[in-house]
C-alpha cells in the first residue's frame, strides 16, 4: 500500500514540477489577462474503511485532481479547458460510471482516468457571456465550494458534467440591488472520442447506450439565476455576503428511458470575515431531481448544509446530506444520509494537509472511513 502511494505521489508531483517550470510569466493569473493561463490543483488521499458491508477493513489511495489550462485573446474572446485524474473512493459514482474500485481490497493508481471535463470556446463582456462546445451545465452551486475533506463527493455526484452544446449569462450589476446573472445552456451528452478516458478506459460513450440527455440533439437545456444580495444593508455585514443559485435542468430521455429526467435546486452561502485571523462559511443547497436515471416514478432530493471556520492557517470543515427516495419499487424507497468532517493546516507555498472522517448510508450500503488528505494548488 506505502508502495501505491509513493507512485500516485510522484505522478502528481511531476505533473506540477512540469507546470512550475514553464509559467508563462502568468503568476497569480486572472483569466480576464491577454495570454495563457493555468490553475492547478492536485489533491491525494489515503484512507481506511473502518466499516463497510462485507470483506472487513481495507486501504484506499485515489486523487481529484485537475487542471484548467486556456488562452484568453483580444476582444474578450478564450479558450478554456478542464482536464481531471480522477479515481473516487469505493462506491462513489461521482466519476461519470466508469470507476469500478474491487470491494474489500486495497487499491491505488491502477484505478485512476484522465479525463478532458470541459472544452469550450468562451466570449466575454462586462453584460454578457456566451461558450460553445464541452461544458459542466450550471444548476447549483460548484462542489468545489462545500466545506470539509470530503465535502465535494457528494455533490459532484449528482451534478450534470460532459455536455456538448451552447450557452451563456446575461450579467447585470443594479448596485444597490445587487449583482445578478442568468445562465442558460441547451446540450446533449459527449459521444465523441473525448467521451472515453486514458489509463483507465470507462469506455467510448453513444447514443446507443441510451441515459438522459444523451440524445445527440439539442433537447436538454439547463437555466438557473445567480448572484449576490443586495447591497443596500451595506452597513450590516451579514447580509451583503450573501450569495444564492436557483436552478432548472430538464435532460431528454435516451432512446432506452421511459421518460425525461427534471431538477430542481435553491442554493445560498454566506461567508463573513469575523476578524483578520477568523473567516467563517455557512452553506445550504436543495437538489430535486425527478424521475432519477429517466425511470418513472423514482423521484430523489439532495438537502446539504455545511460549516467552515478558518483560523489564521487552521481550517475546521462539515457538511451533512440527508438523501430522500420516492419510489414504487420497494428496494428502491430509501432514505439515506452522509456526515464527513476534517480539520486541515496550511503549510504555505499552496501546500495543505488535511484529516477527516466520512460515514455514509447511501442505496441500502454503509461505510465509514478516516484519512489523510494532501493538497497543492498554484495557478501560473
Amino acid at each position: 500500500m506505502k508502495k501505491i502511494f509513493k507512485i500516485l505521489l510522484i505522478f502528481n508531483l511531476l505533473i506540477t514540477a512540469v507546470y512550475a517550470e514553464d509559467k508563462h510569466d502568468h503568476d497569480n493569473h486572472n483569466h480576464s489577462e491577454k495570454g495563457f493561463y493555468s490553475h492547478l490543483d492536485v489533491v491525494i488521499f489515503a484512507d481506511t474503511m473502518r466499516k463497510v458491508d462485507k470483506d472487513g477493513k481495507y486501504n484506499e489511495i485515489y486523487s481529484h485532481s485537475h487542471m484548467e489550462l486556456g488562452k484568453n485573446f483580444d476582444g474578450g474572446w478564450s479558450i478554456n479547458s478542464n482536464i481531471k485524474l480522477e479515481g473516487g473512493p469505493d462506491g462513489d459514482s461521482h466519476v461519470h460510471g466508469g470507476y469500478r474500485a474491487p470491494n474489500g481490497e486495497d487499491h491505488g493508481i491502477n484505478d485512476h482516468m484522465l479525463v478532458l471535463e470541459e472544452l469550450k470556446l468562451n466570449y466575454d463582456s462586462k453584460k454578457f457571456s456566451a461558450y460553445l462546445g464541452k461544458f459542466n451545465p450550471v444548476v447549483g452551486f460548484n462542489y468545489h465550494n462545500f466545506p470539509g475533506m470530503y465535502g465535494y463527493q457528494a455533490v459532484e455526484e449528482y451534478g450534470i458534467k460532459e455536455k456538448i452544446g451552447f450557452g451563456g449569462s446575461i450579467k447585470h450589476y443594479a448596485g444597490s440591488l445587487g449583482a445578478h446573472d442568468l445562465n442558460f445552456s441547451t446540450f446533449y451528452a459527449d459521444t465523441g472520442p473525448l467521451s472515453d478516458s486514458l489509463f483507465f478506459s470507462r469506455g467510448h460513450n453513444s447514443k446507443e447506450d441510451s441515459g438522459v440527455a444523451n440524445t445527440e440533439d439539442f433537447s436538454s437545456y439547463s437555466v438557473s439565476l445567480g448572484g449576490s444580495l443586495p447591497y443596500s444593508f451595506q452597513n450590516n455585514s451579514f447580509v451583503k455576503e450573501i450569495s444564492y443559485r436557483l436552478g432548472f435542468a430538464e435532460q431528454a430521455a435516451g432512446i432506452n428511458d421511459a421518460t425525461d429526467n427534471t431538477r430542481y435546486s435553491a442554493s445560498i452561502m454566506h461567508e463573513h470575515e469575523i476578524s483578520d485571523d477568523l473567516g467563517s462559511k455557512i452553506i445550504f443547497e436543495r437538489m430535486q431531481i425527478d424521475n432519477k436515471a429517466a425511470e418513472a416514478a423514482h423521484n430523489r432530493s439532495y438537502t446539504t448544509g455545511g460549516l467552515e471556520l478558518n483560523y489564521q492557517k487552521w481550517n475546521i470543515g462539515s457538511s451533512y446530506t440527508y438523501i430522500d427516495n420516492d419510489a414504487d419499487e420497494a428496494d428502491e424507497s430509501f432514505n439515506g444520509n452522509i456526515f464527513q468532517s476534517s480539520v486541515g493546516y496550511y503549510l504555505g507555498s499552496g501546500v495543505g494537509l488535511d484529516f477527516g472522517y466520512k460515514s455514509q448510508d447511501k442505496d441500502n450500503k454503509t461505510t465509514e472511513r478516516i484519512g489523510a488528505g494532501i493538497k497543492f494548488s498554484s495557478e501560473f
